[in-house]
């Protein structure tokens, strides 16, 4: 998954040490500076690949200039977990479906002109910024047809999570919306604590303050 650190063996560095080691004035400058932040069954997470979520709306993150955290850091193995199993079930979708994923993470950051001339502000690969879109496609594929599809809610269960009395068909809508949502992240939950089990899985230390983001969303 990593931008810059996929599939490097024994490159697991402490975040905190690569950017305690540069110089103060480059910590201040705008220097892209990355930094393995863990490892899913051999394949790097790395702070570039956190900072394309953000940046791009990708695999459950939002834009945000903040530091990356460790419970950022567990969301996005969590969902490189996923990816992997969707890879293997070949889940990814046609190549209509990925050029069209493409042009909806461009619209997200201002449209294609925008997005091309933000790659090449950051010298980044647009083949492996693809890939991380054609990634969340995956994982996003993989949640619908493997968790939110066998999830059914019954009037029943409307019933009781409304309580007594009359309710609107928008309150209704909006109790079944939010009882389906609640089903998924607790399938999501129990898959991902299995798949935990078999996996590789290395953290890095990440400071308490975080660790910088290498780059941020197109201004």
């Amino acid at each position: 998954m990593a931008v810059l650190l996929r599939h490097r063996p024994g490159l697991l560095i402490y975040a905190a040490l690569v950017f305690a080691l540069f110089p103060a004035h480059l910590q201040a400058a705008e220097v892209f500076l990355d930094a393995a932040l863990a490892e899913v069954n051999g394949t790097f997470i790395a702070a570039s690949d956190v900072a394309l979520a953000r940046a791009l709306a990708l695999l459950g993150e939002q834009p945000s200039p903040s530091p990356i955290l460790r419970p950022e850091v567990e969301r996005i193995v969590t969902a490189a977990l996923i990816e992997q199993e969707a890879r293997q079930l070949r889940t990814g979708g046609t190549p209509e479906d990925v050029e069209q994923a493409w042009q909806e993470a461009a619209a997200r950051v201002g449209g294609p002109a925008a997005f091309e001339q933000w790659m090449r502000e950051l010298d980044l690969d647009p083949s492996t910024v693809r890939q991380m879109v054609q990634a969340d496609l995956r994982w996003r594929r993989y949640i619908d047809l493997r968790f939110r599809a066998f999830v059914f809610v019954t009037d029943e269960d409307i019933g009781k999570a409304l309580g007594p009395g009359e309710h609107s068909p928008e309150a209704r809508q909006a109790a079944a919306e939010r009882l389906r949502r609640e089903a998924t992240d607790r399938d999501i939950a129990d898959w991902v604590a299995e798949a935990r089990q078999r996996a590789t899985i290395r953290l890095a230390d990440i400071p308490a303050g975080g660790v910088p983001l290498p780059f941020g969303p197109p201004h």
